[in-house]
C-alpha cells in the first residue's frame, strides 16, 4: 500500500513541479505584483498565500474535534441548486472524493477516500483502493459502487471531467478502477479530486434522483441539516468523519442569502455574517475603513466574449478587432477599481496563456477607421453586454467609453447571478465576461466548457467565424486530451488560445481581483488561488473553549 502511494505522489508531485515552472516566467508574475503594491496603497488588504492561514491563526493550536455550540456564518446571493457548478462552495463541504489538496494546496495532495491509488506504467489505469470506515450522513457506507453511480449521474452535469475517460468500474467492494483513452498530464486534479463529482449516496439519488435536494448527502465534513429557497442552508459537522486532517471544527454553518451585497455588508459589520467575498472596490474600502484586515486572492481573466452565433455582426473579423481597439483597459481599472484590477495582457495568467497581439492594442481612431473602411457607421454597431452584479460597474464604464467615442448602441444589462448563469448555458447572450473555470492545474478547462460542441458554458462561437480554424482547435483540443506528458499538454493549450488571439474572438478584460472579510475570531481560512473557495472544515473558533 505505501508503495502504491509514493508511485502516485511522485507523479503528482512532478506535475506539480511542472506546472509551477510554467507558472514562473515574467508575463504571469506581473499582475499578482502589480496587485499586491496596488492593494498595499489602498491600505487594509494582503494578498494570500497558497496553503497558508489567510488568517494568521497558529494551526498547532487547532482543536481536534467539533467545537459546541460554534458556527459560523458565510453569505451567498443566489439560490444554488445543489448538483450544479454554481453550488461549488455548497458542494466543497459536503461531497468528498478520492483525493484532496491540504489545505487547498496543489503541492500537497493527499487521499481522502482512497487510503491508495496505483497508476499503471503506461499512465492509462488508475486503481483506488476506496478506505473501508467512511459513511454517508445517511449511515450507508461508502464503496466502488458508490463512485459508479454517483458518477454516471455527474456526466451530464460535469462532462469536461470525464473527457480522458475511456471506463470507470467497480473492480471490488472497495476497488475503483479508471481507464484513460491516454495519459492525461491533468486527470489527477480533476475527476477524482473535484468535489464537484465527490460521492453521493447511490440508494438516495435512486430514491429521489438528481434534482431532488433529499438526494444531496454526502460523506464530507458537513451534512445539510436545512435548506430554506430564498434563505440559504444550515450545514452541520459530520460526528462520524473519516478523515482526521479534515475535521471539522466549527459546529454549525450557516449559508445565508442576502441577493444585496450592500445589505450583506451591513449583516458582515453587524455581526449577523462572519465572511463574505467581493469584487466590488467600494465595498473592500468600507471594510478597510472599517479596520477589517481583508485577504485579497488572484481570480481569472474575465474576458468578454462575442456572441458569434447570436450577434451576425460579431462574424466580421473586421468588427470584432476594431471593437478590441475601442476600450482603455487601465482606465476602466482606475476608475472602477482604483486600478487593482490589472490589464493581463493575455487571455490566461499562467500555463497555457498567449500574450495580446497587435489587434488588442488600445487605439479607437484605428478601430473608428476599419469600420469606417469596412462600410460600417457607428449606429451599425449595437450590442448588449450582460451582467451580473459583480460586474454591473465595469460594464458601465465600458459603455461609457464607447458613449464617448459616438458608439450608442451599445448597451449594458444587468441580472442576478443565476439569471447570467441560465443565459450562458442556454446561450442567449450577445456578450458576457466569463473565466470558464481556468486554473494553473488543467488551463485546458475552459476550452472543455467554452469551445467543444458539448460545453457547459459556450462562449467561444469559433465555428461562426471560421470553420477551418474551429477544426484546428478542436485538433489542439483533442491532441491535449491524450499528451503524454506536461509539456505537450500544454503546448496544445497554447496553440488553442493563440487562436482565440488571432480570431478576436474576445473584446479584452480585467484579472479580477477578489477579497475576503472574515471575521478575526475564525482560523483557518485557506483560500484556494484562482477560484477563491475555501474549506469550512479547517475553521475553527479561535475564542470557543477546545
Amino acid at each position: 500500500m505505501k508503495t502504491k502511494k509514493i508511485i502516485a505522489l511522485v507523479l503528482s508531485l512532478l506535475m506539480v513541479m511542472s506546472i509551477l515552472a510554467a507558472c514562473g516566467s515574467d508575463s504571469s508574475s506581473t499582475p499578482a505584483d502589480d496587485t499586491s503594491d496596488a492593494s498595499s496603497q489602498a491600505g487594509g488588504g494582503q494578498m494570500a498565500t497558497e496553503g497558508e492561514d489567510a488568517q494568521g491563526a497558529d494551526v498547532t493550536t487547532r482543536p481536534t474535534a467539533i467545537q459546541p455550540g460554534t458556527s459560523f456564518s458565510y453569505w451567498i446571493n443566489y439560490d444554488m441548486p445543489w448538483m450544479d457548478n454554481r453550488a461549488t462552495v455548497l458542494m466543497l463541504q459536503v461531497y468528498d472524493n478520492l483525493l484532496y489538496k491540504h489545505n487547498a494546496n496543489g503541492d500537497d495532495i493527499r487521499g481522502n477516500l482512497a487510503e491508495s491509488w496505483d497508476v499503471s506504467e503506461d499512465g492509462l489505469v488508475w486503481t483506488f483502493q476506496i478506505k473501508q470506515d467512511a459513511y454517508f450522513t445517511s449511515g450507508n457506507q461508502v464503496n466502488a459502487e458508490a463512485f459508479v453511480k454517483t458518477w454516471d449521474e455527474a456526466k451530464e452535469f460535469q462532462s469536461r471531467m470525464f473527457a480522458p475517460v475511456e471506463s470507470y468500474v467497480a473492480t471490488g467492494e472497495f476497488e475503483l478502477t479508471v481507464t484513460l483513452h491516454s495519459p492525461s498530464a491533468t486527470f489527477i486534479y480533476d475527476l477524482p479530486m473535484q468535489s464537484l463529482t465527490g460521492v453521493v449516496d447511490p440508494a438516495l439519488l435512486e430514491e429521489y434522483g438528481p434534482d431532488d435536494i433529499r438526494a444531496a448527502v454526502g460523506c464530507g465534513p458537513y451534512y445539510i441539516e436545512s435548506y430554506t429557497s430564498g434563505e440559504g442552508f444550515v450545514l452541520k459537522a459530520n460526528p462520524n468523519y473519516h478523515n482526521p486532517d479534515r475535521q471539522p471544527c466549527i459546529e454549525t454553518v450557516n449559508l445565508v442569502l442576502i441577493p444585496d451585497e450592500n445589505t450583506a455588508v451591513i449583516a458582515l459589520m453587524n455581526g449577523e455574517l462572519d465572511s463574505m467575498n467581493t469584487v466590488n472596490i467600494e465595498v473592500y474600502n468600507n471594510l478597510v475603513e472599517a479596520e477589517w484586515d481583508v485577504s485579497i486572492v488572484t481570480d481569472r481573466h474575465n474576458a468578454y466574449w462575442y456572441n458569434l452565433r447570436e450577434v451576425e455582426l460579431f462574424r466580421d473579423p473586421v468588427v470584432r478587432e476594431a471593437l478590441c481597439h475601442m476600450i482603455d483597459w487601465q482606465a476602466v481599472s482606475d476608475i472602477v477599481y482604483d486600478g487593482m484590477f490589472p490589464d493581463p495582457g493575455s487571455l490566461w495568467q499562467g500555463p497555457g496563456e498567449y500574450p495580446y497581439d497587435d489587434g488588442y492594442t488600445y487605439d479607437p481612431e484605428l478601430g473608428i477607421q476599419m469600420l469606417e473602411d469596412a462600410g460600417y457607421s457607428k449606429d451599425d454597431i449595437k450590442f448588449t453586454m450582460l451582467a451580473d452584479p459583480d460586474f454591473t460597474d465595469q460594464e458601465v464604464a465600458i459603455q461609457g467609453q464607447f458613449q464617448e467615442l459616438g458608439f450608442n448602441n451599445v448597451e449594458t444589462v444587468t441580472y442576478d447571478g443565476a439569471t447570467c448563469y441560465g443565459m450562458l448555458k442556454g446561450g442567449t447572450y450577445e456578450m458576457f465576461p466569463v473565466h470558464n473555470g481556468y486554473g494553473v492545474e488543467s488551463p485546458l478547462t475552459p476550452y472543455s466548457m467554452g469551445l467543444t460542441p458539448e460545453g457547459t458554458q459556450r462562449v467561444m462561437w469559433l465555428e461562426y467565424a471560421d470553420e477551418d480554424r474551429y477544426a484546428e482547435a478542436l485538433e489542439y483540443y483533442n491532441l491535449a486530451n491524450t499528451a503524454l506528458d506536461w509539456d505537450t499538454y500544454l503546448e496544445n493549450v497554447t496553440k488553442i488560445s493563440q487562436i482565440m488571439v488571432e480570431e478576436n474572438l474576445f473584446m479584452g478584460g480585467l484579472l479580477t481581483m477578489r477579497m475576503y472579510g472574515v471575521n478575526p475570531r475564525f482560523g483557518g481560512v485557506y483560500i484556494a488561488p484562482i477560484t477563491g473557495y475555501f474549506d469550512f472544515c479547517y475553521l475553527w473558533d479561535t475564542e470557543a473553549a477546545a
